[in-house]
């Protein structure tokens, strides 16, 4: 009868080969559960940040959903709103100039403010954009701390809207200075440029339009006659 050799690596004892042979076992049976349950792992854990993706879409959507209503009305009464007020009523650059420096000094005059004399406020050269137009002009005024906040507030709270570009602030006091118990700020030497814009007339607002030879070569190119 022929005898089989067990491999070199195999214990002799007969108990031992018998762990071994349950390790093995073991071992064939986690790389097959390995082969397929891996998969499924990673497929499962692709499909479940999909629904979670998917989830957060559906909730961020219905809460715009909640919102729409809302939005809604708001945007009627904005449609509802005389956009006109807006703007300054100058129907020339002139006039929208005057116009905002008019505003402008009656809004220091309120707010405590001073404008130092005739020749501190200036106008800009209007800019044309398309049915807008806008006009800038610069201020000189004297105002303490509190005056220059609400003259600032003032500004920005306006209809028309108005624009500030630039605040130039220079104190006019030294060094030092210690003012007596109860007594009024010291005034600020400032220097305000604000913006605003106006409504320019139909027959002011050009359109452009393309040279002879434009048109010509493009109905060439078309094939028209």
């Amino acid at each position: 009868m022929t005898q089989l050799n067990a491999p070199a690596w195999l214990p002799g004892d007969p108990r031992k080969r018998s762990w071994v042979a349950v390790a093995l076992l073991l071992l064939v049976t986690a790389l097959v559960i390995a082969v397929f349950a891996v998969p499924a792992m990673l497929l499962h854990r692709h499909y479940d940040d999909g629904i979670a993706k998917m989830s957060r879409q559906v909730s961020t959507q219905s809460a715009f959903n909640g919102l729409r209503p809302r939005l809604t009305e708001k945007l009627e009464l904005l449609k509802k709103r005389d956009v006109k007020k807006m703007f300054l009523k100058g129907s020339s650059s002139a006039l929208a100039l005057a116009e905002l420096q008019e505003i402008v000094r009656a809004t220091i005059d309120t707010s405590g403010g001073r404008v130092m004399n005739s020749s501190s406020v200036q106008g800009n050269s209007p800019k044309e954009d398309g049915p807008y137009r806008q006009v800038t002009a610069t201020f000189t005024l004297n105002a303490n701390n509190p005056n220059l906040r609400r003259l600032l507030y003032a500004l920005e709270t306006k209809e028309p809207y108005l624009f500030i570009d630039s605040v130039v602030i220079q104190s006019q006091i030294q060094s030092g200075f210690r003012p007596a118990p109860g007594a009024a700020e010291p005034e600020m030497y400032v220097q305000l440029d604000v913006r605003a814009f106006a409504l320019r007339a139909p027959s002011d607002v050009v359109t452009p339009v393309p040279p002879a030879g434009t048109a010509a070569a493009v109905r060439d190119k078309a094939g028209a006659p």
